[in-house]
């Protein structure tokens, strides 16, 4: 008999041991900085399509008056209610949309407290009913999930460490992720003081104050970093980070680490050389990493800069490592005319949309 999703309530057993379902699907999302950003200038969230590739345009943009949009740098698909959570860096809030959202779509809420300041990441966990955000570029805060407006009271906040780092060890914290087997968030960051060491530094989710990380991973594996991912099926940190190559150049790297890493331990394997595609030229950087669970695929970002056409968007094989060539390499014009922010992912289909992480 034929393959019919519409036959799974009957033959739910037979179907899947006689037909594997489809692919997961997911679009994928990127925002960004426009040039002369900070004075009104927008940026819009681009969507693409799941095998984007080379030159292909976005299928779709979410940005505008209406929006509310200025620099969308960040964001999340949350599968429970159907949105996703945008930072939007000089817009200093965070603008909720219904996931499937195009054009010019007014925002189903908006975060908008003075002290979230300028949001750099945003992370909900709706197993929690908490809204976890890198605020101020110091601090992480949280709501709850659903929180709004400009007066909405913090749940928790873990604060600034200070000049010399202090007590949180929190300096210039960005890319938040949650590991759920051990209820900790983890960002990168860096010394406060000569010779301003890059850092992963792991707080409890459920910390509060001024209190002391659960650990630091900090080594020579660490140098660099501009970004980080989680599987919490492979127990796998993904640290996007560079290295000086000489002539103004440097090479991009995704160095793998177990989850439990800590202190000095070194990376696993890395994914690096050049066929990866993740060489580039200053002032060009790297701006993120996603994680892709239901395609095993890694998603990083090089923004340009204020060179647009320098702009990539990278796929990779999440279990490749060496000198591994990308998936889907999306280039140019198609990734607008500013520097691209941290893509994430929205289900294409709703059937997977559980649990689903980007």
């Amino acid at each position: 008999m034929p393959c019919s999703r519409t036959a799974l309530p009957l033959l739910a057993l037979l179907l899947l041991l006689a037909c594997p379902l489809p692919r997961a699907r997911a679009d994928i999302l990127v925002g960004g900085i426009a040039p002369g950003a900070g004075v009104g200038v927008r940026h819009p969230v681009l969507r693409f399509d799941d095998a984007a590739d080379g030159a292909a345009a976005p299928a779709a943009t979410l940005g505008g008056e209406a929006s509310g949009l200025l620099t969308p740098m960040d964001g999340a698909h949350e599968a429970g209610e159907g949105v996703i959570y945008v930072a939007d860096y000089f817009g200093q809030s965070i603008r909720v949309f219904p996931a499937g959202a195009t054009g010019d779509a007014a925002p189903l809420r908006v975060l908008d407290p003075p002290l979230l300041g300028q949001p750099r990441t945003v992370l909900p966990l709706p197993a929690h009913g908490e809204l976890m955000v890198i605020a101020s570029n110091c601090c992480i805060y949280t709501w709850p999930l659903q929180a709004s407006g400009n007066a909405a009271p913090r749940l928790r906040a873990i604060s600034w460490g200070g000049g010399s780092g202090g007590q949180t060890a929190l300096n210039n914290p960005a890319s938040m992720v949650y590991l759920p087997a051990t209820d900790e968030v983890a960002v990168i960051d860096y010394d406060a003081t000569s010779p301003f060491a890059a850092k992963v530094v792991f707080h409890a989710r459920t910390g509060n104050g001024n209190v002391a990380p659960t650990r630091i991973l900090q080594g020579a594996d660490t140098a660099g970093a501009a970004g980080l991912a989680h599987d919490p099926d492979s127990g796998l940190l993904f640290l996007l980070a560079s290295r000086d190559i000489g002539g103004g150049d440097r090479a991009g790297e995704i160095r793998v680490f177990d989850a439990a890493a800590s202190g000095a331990d070194p990376a696993l394997y890395a994914i690096a050389g050049p066929a990866t595609g993740l060489g580039f030229a200053s002032p060009r950087y790297l701006s993120g990493i996603t994680f892709d669970a239901r395609r095993q695929r890694l998603l990083v970002a090089v923004a340009g800069n204020g060179a647009p056409m320098a702009n990539r968007l990278l796929v990779f094989d999440a279990a490749a490592s060496g000198d591994a060539e990308p998936l889907q390499e999306l280039a140019g014009s198609a990734l607008g005319d500013g520097s691209i922010g941290r893509p994430f992912l929205v289900p294409a289909d709703g059937l997977f949309a559980d649990g689903f992480e980007g």
